[in-house]
């Protein structure tokens, strides 16, 4: 196995709650970690052996393959990297025994006991809702683990928006992107449709910090340098989804030019939901 593994970090990974048998979807900051000295290889190998054998490492690592952006290019789960997900999350896009989901907008990553189960059929999938893979990590009990990152950067919160049953996953977060993405088949860009479920606008999403303090299910702690937040995805999805019920427009931004969170409060109104 590629790498090697940190002691102190795994230690840390431990003392935060980090167990054997997790299927552990993780958002990263490598420079958060403060170890100069390691490779990404070696905090890689140090998730994958505290989650061990039985266990599965997931991560984000999205490409936004959407037809309607310029000179986008065609997606390839073997060779295109992702965009703005972090050097750890394209460390394990190519370490030794990792898979790779067909999604062409939000793939993931995975090693491990359940990574086949997370990264099949996965070719069509509009977001990060349903038929996701983040919708069968919530099936799994996932943990998930920000480390030096905050929930603005927790992709298990849209699956929480899309199993609040709102009326709004359709709306994608720019219109102009379009509705199909393109993928590489036979060496051909091929333009294919995308199930109608995407993720909106994540920049208020710190607003569900306090909320899950106060019930108990976040807890937040420090592995190496970052500040860490730890949460069972089960837990929060039902009690974000919950709380979206009583209150839709809560994860909502309030930026002037935000297309999704405008145009996804206008059909809240017009449904008569706010």
């Amino acid at each position: 196995m590629s790498g090697a593994i940190i002691p102190a970090m795994f230690a840390d990974l431990r003392a935060t709650g980090v167990r054997e048998g997790d299927c552990l979807v993780a958002h990263s900051s490598f420079k958060s970690l403060g170890l100069a000295a390691a490779l990404p290889t070696d905090i890689i190998r140090t998730l994958i052996e505290a989650v061990g054998a039985d266990g599965t490492l997931v991560m984000p690592t999205f490409t936004y393959c959407y037809a309607g952006i310029t000179d986008v290019q065609p997606y390839n789960p073997q060779t295109t990297p992702s965009h703005f997900m972090g050097i750890l999350s394209e460390t394990l896009r190519s370490y030794p025994g990792a898979l790779r989901s067909g999604s062409p907008t939000y793939s993931v990553a995975a090693f491990g006991k359940h990574a086949r189960l997370l990264t099949d059929g996965k070719e069509n999938v509009g977001g990060l809702g349903r038929g996701s893979s983040f919708e069968d990590a919530y099936r799994l009990g996932a943990r998930i683990l920000l480390i030096g990152v905050g929930n603005n950067r927790n992709s298990m919160i849209h699956y929480a928006e899309c199993a609040s049953g709102l009326p709004i996953c359709d709306i994608p977060y720019r219109e102009f992107w379009g509705r199909t993405a393109l993928v590489e088949r036979d060496g051909k860009a091929v333009e294919v449709p995308l199930d109608p479920d995407f993720p909106g606008c994540s920049a208020s999403f710190g607003l569900v910090d306090e909320y899950l303090v106060e019930k108990g299910l976040m807890t937040l702690g420090r592995v190496c340098s970052a500040m860490c937040l730890v949460m069972n995805a089960r837990e929060i999805v039902d009690a974000i989804a919950a709380r979206l019920l009583a209150k839709p427009d809560w994860l909502f931004c309030d930026t002037l030019t935000c297309e999704p969170c405008h145009l996804r409060r206008k059909r809240l109104r017009e449904r008569g939901l706010l």
